[in-house]
This record gives C-alpha cells, sequence and structure tokens, in this order.
C-alpha cells in the first residue's frame, strides 16, 4: 500500500545495503499495493527524443517493476508524467507555452498537461506500457491516470479542465479536458487487453486523481456546501470528480488525494478530528445519486496519496502513529478501500514513514510500520468489521474484526481501558492491537 521509495533503487554499497535489505524485508512482510509512475520521481523517461517512433528506454522502469515483483507486491502503475516534448503549460493569457528539453524535469514541465495535437503520442506511450506491463512476468491489472490533474489548472477560469472537450488539436495547445483524456486512456487500455487475451474486467482503471482540498472558512474562492470542524471543501475538487462520475468512459475504481491539512495551512481543529476528512469524503461519494453519478455507490475509493500526520513537526513517532491509525480506522469503516501512502522513508523529527532512511544502520521499522501491516493481516478486504462502542471516543478509538481488535489512545496520557471485561492499560498515543 505504499510507494517504492527511490533510495531502495539507489545503487548499493558497503554501508547501506544491510538497511535497503532491511526495508526489503519489511516491504514484503508488511505491503500489499506498490504504485510507480511511468517517469519522474525517480523513473527516467521512457520516450526523451521524440525524433524516435516510440518509446524504447525502459530499464529505469523495468528496474522497478521488477523490484515491485521480486518484494511480493501487488503492481500499480500510474499513467504520469510525460515526455518534455509531449506537454504545455496553459498561461494565464491562455496561449500555451511548450515544454523544452531543459525543463524536463523542472516544476514547470510537472505542471503541464498532454499538448493537444500530441495525444496521439500521448497514447501510444500508453500502449506501450499497457503491452509490456500487463503481460508476464508483471501481469499488471491496477492503473491510475495522471497526478493531482498537474497543468489541468485553467488560470483563466480560475478551475479545472476536467471537461471531455478533445481542445484545440490543430496546433500546440493545452486546452483539453482530464476526462477526454481519462477516456482516450481507459479505451487504449482495455483494446490492450483484448489484445493480449486478458479479460477486460480484470483490468482496472482509476481517475479523476484530484485533490480534494479544504481550507479553514469558507472565504475562499470556490467554496462549497460541504463544510466539516476542520474545514470547508472547495467546490472544483468537488466539481472534479461529479463530471468525471457522469462522463467517464468506464472505470475499475474511483481514486482521489488529500491531506489531513487545510490548504492555506490554517488548521482549525486537531489533527485526529482532521484525520476523519478521508472517511468524510468516501461517505459524500456514497450518498451521491448512482443513477446520476455512475459508480458512485459501487466502485472501490481509493486514496491515490493518502496525507494523515501531526500538523506540527514533533519527534514523536507514537503521535504520529496514532493520527494515522486513526484516520485508517475511520476510513475502514465506511469502506475506504485503498490508501496509497506516498514513499515509505520516515525522514526527519516527523517521522511520517514506515521506516527510518536507508543510510548505514537504517532501514528499521518505526510504530506506524507495525501498525500498517496489523491493517494488512487483521482488517484487509474481506475481513468482517464489527459496530464497535466507545464510552469516550475523543480520547480512544477502535476496530474490531473477528479475531482482533485495534485501539487507539489519541491523548498524551496513560488510560486505563475495559475491552470485553479485560482491563488494559494504554500508553501515550499507543496504537494496541489484542486478541478477543
Amino acid at each position: 500500500m505504499t510507494l517504492v521509495d527511490n533510495s531502495l533503487t539507489y545503487p548499493y554499497n558497503e554501508n547501506n545495503l544491510a538497511a535497503i535489505n532491511n526495508v526489503k524485508s519489511l516491504i514484503s512482510k508488511g505491503i500489499t499495493y506498490i504504485n510507480t509512475p511511468i517517469m519522474a520521481w525517480g523513473v527516467d523517461d521512457p520516450w526523451p527524443d521524440p525524433s524516435q517512433p516510440g518509446p524504447t528506454n525502459w530499464a529505469s522502469l523495468d528496474a522497478r517493476m521488477r523490484l515491485i515483483i521480486q518484494l511480493g507486491g501487488t503492481p500499480v502503475i500510474t499513467l504520469s508524467e510525460a515526455p518534455w516534448w509531449m506537454k504545455g503549460q496553459l498561461l494565464p493569457d491562455g496561449s500555451t507555452r511548450p515544454i523544452t528539453q531543459s525543463e524536463e524535469w523542472s516544476d514547470i514541465a510537472y505542471s503541464a498537461r498532454i499538448l493537444d495535437n500530441k495525444m496521439g503520442a500521448w497514447l501510444h506511450l500508453v500502449q506501450s506500457v499497457a503491452e509490456r506491463y500487463m503481460a508476464p512476468p508483471y501481469n499488471v491489472r491496477y492503473f491510475q491516470v495522471w497526478n493531482e490533474l498537474k497543468g489541468y489548472y485553467d488560470p483563466m477560469t480560475n478551475a479545472y479542465d476536467y471537461n471531455d472537450s478533445p481542445g484545440e488539436p490543430n496546433g500546440p495547445n493545452a486546452r483539453h479536458g482530464y476526462t477526454y483524456m481519462y477516456n482516450q486512456v481507459y479505451n487504449t487500455l482495455m483494446q490492450v487487453a483484448t489484445s493480449l487475451n486478458i479479460q477486460t474486467s480484470t483490468v482496472e482503471v482509476g481517475g479523476p486523481y484530484v485533490v480534494m482540498d479544504t481550507w479553514s472558512s469558507a472565504n475562499e474562492s470556490n467554496p462549497s456546501d460541504l463544510t466539516k470542524a476542520y474545514g470547508n471543501y472547495d467546490q472544483r475538487s468537488l466539481d472534479v470528480v461529479l463530471y468525471w462520475l457522469q462522463h467517464k468512459a468506464g472505470a475499475g475504481f474511483i481514486t482521489v488525494d488529500s491531506s489531513n491539512s487545510n490548504k492555506d495551512n490554517v488548521n482549525i481543529t486537531d489533527p485526529f478530528t482532521a484525520a476523519q476528512k478521508f472517511a468524510d469524503v468516501t461517505q459524500w461519494i456514497r450518498s451521491l445519486n448512482p443513477l446520476v453519478y455512475p459508480g458512485a455507490a459501487s466502485l472501490p475509493i481509493w486514496w491515490a496519496e493518502w496525507y494523515a500526520q501531526p500538523y506540527t513537526h514533533v519527534s514523536d513517532a507514537n503521535y504520529n502513529n496514532a493520527v494515522k491509525a486513526y484516520a485508517m480506522i475511520e476510513l475502514i469503516k465506511v469502506g475506504g478501500s485503498v490508501a496509497l501512502s506516498w514513499g515509505g522513508l520516515g525522514n526527519g523529527p516527523p517521522n511520517t514513514g514506515l521506516w527510518t532512511n536507508t543510510t548505514a544502520g537504517g532501514g528499521q521499522p518505526l510504530p506506524w510500520y507495525y501498525t500498517y501491516k496489523a491493517f494488512k493481516d487483521n482488517f484487509a478486504a474481506g475481513a468482517r468489521i464489527f459496530t464497535t462502542t466507545v464510552s469516550a471516543p475523543n480520547k480512544v478509538e477502535a476496530l474490531a474484526s473477528d479475531t482482533r481488535v485495534m485501539l487507539v489512545n489519541k491523548t498524551a496520557n496513560n488510560l486505563s481501558v475495559t475491552v470485553n471485561c479485560t482491563a488494559v492499560m494504554l500508553t501515550p498515543y499507543q496504537v494496541l492491537v489484542m486478541n478477543i
């Protein structure tokens, strides 16, 4: 359930080999889904030269995919980013600025969309990726389309271009809508599956991969009617989901993205309360009329990037673990499917990752790793989840399956609790899994 950490792809040396092997063992034992983009974030451009008829630079992505298989993970591919020559940046005056080769790995390139007249080349790349990695030994069946609608923000309208318009394909323009691109990608993936004699029903494609932004108040530019204790939801994010559900060619899951912090970095409640956001978004999607928004009631809901953590950079790894555990419990209770944590590395004081860095002596599991693994082992898909009654929900949270209960101490104090007549002492911010 996490992205492969880039440190695992660095050349081995005598100082960090043991740490890297430690992390490999942790991933093999504790993580189910492992996602990688087709380029960027540690993966090379598979088609850097536009004069070539197709992508040939597969070494980096092949290595990443081999590592995923070696670790025993279920591979997920995110179809993002794209070669520099396929992309352009939409400017405030409505014109498009094509990306140059020297900007390949710049923030400008990361925040650019496919050019309207390069959609054919993009789909050729998607087809090549699918043909290579749907087949053995990789057998990829899960695909996410694009990343956080990067490049699809329109500065002229102060909104996302999420429509199904092809844009202006007669030139190097960046005007097409995300749903148009998604549908082209979806159809391409289904065609590849058919050509490889793979049942299309087994190929799961997800979108729209939009960030579900919240703000500290409804005074921002696009407030919605959806307000919670931690903030007001941005209508633009909601609009993307609504439109995509109505106009998608098909989908295997819905994928979104968020953190328990507000967009304006003004947090008006505690991180535990704000960590309910993931469950709240899931419930909002499920509340939509499935006759109007097909799939809202039935498609699995994924979090392409899932960030739940204390607001400040505290050194208490147990506090971090408790916030994350609480967020995941609330998500599981409302039927959330998959939460992909961006990277596994616990870098620095926040201890937000699953393990310590892979320098010499590193690669050690953090408290969150053990909780993460406990979710996989005891509360994964198919597990029966029972209703729990907690007398002091502001202090403790609980999740119960047939044989296990997970308790989360949400306070900085020792707590004495009773579980089915059994007395238990919880230390500050402790996450405890016990037999029942």
